[in-house]
């Protein structure tokens, strides 16, 4: 089989596989070669997949679509994380969680200021419609 994993910035896998295990909001499925074409929605969680060189390797997925069609797995999800091993997926996940969080409050910031600044326009434009 042949998976492919898909996000918004393109794509994050492309590989040959054994076998996909996944939790849709139907419950929990493994995939196999001959499994039948299969579509279900994902809510976040972790996907694994065995290689062809029997080799289990994990993605953190955030909310998508899994689609099997014949030979093809496809998921398309929001964010999609890598990793070997579980202990390297929650390492990345957490570092990934510390600059999203940085990111956050960043913006929030930005939009403090816009805000403020909007606001201060608008006094400005008002006391100087008073004076005219």
């Amino acid at each position: 089989m042949k998976l492919q994993i898909y996000t918004p910035l393109g794509t994050a896998l492309n590989c040959e596989i054994k076998k996909i295990s996944m939790e849709t909001l139907n419950g929990y499925r493994t995939l196999l070669p001959r499994h039948i074409d299969f579509t279900a929605a994902m809510n976040a969680n972790i996907l694994s997949y065995v290689t062809k060189d029997n080799q289990e390797k994990f993605v953190a997925c955030h909310r998508g679509i899994v689609v099997k069609k014949k030979d093809m797995v496809t998921v398309t999800v929001q964010k999609a994380v890598l990793g070997d091993t579980l202990d390297d997926l929650e390492n990345i996940i957490s570092l990934e969680f510390k600059q999203d969080e940085e990111n956050r409050k960043e913006l929030n910031a930005a939009m403090a200021r816009l805000e403020a600044g909007l606001i201060r326009g608008f006094i400005n434009l008002k006391q100087g419609g008073n004076n005219a």
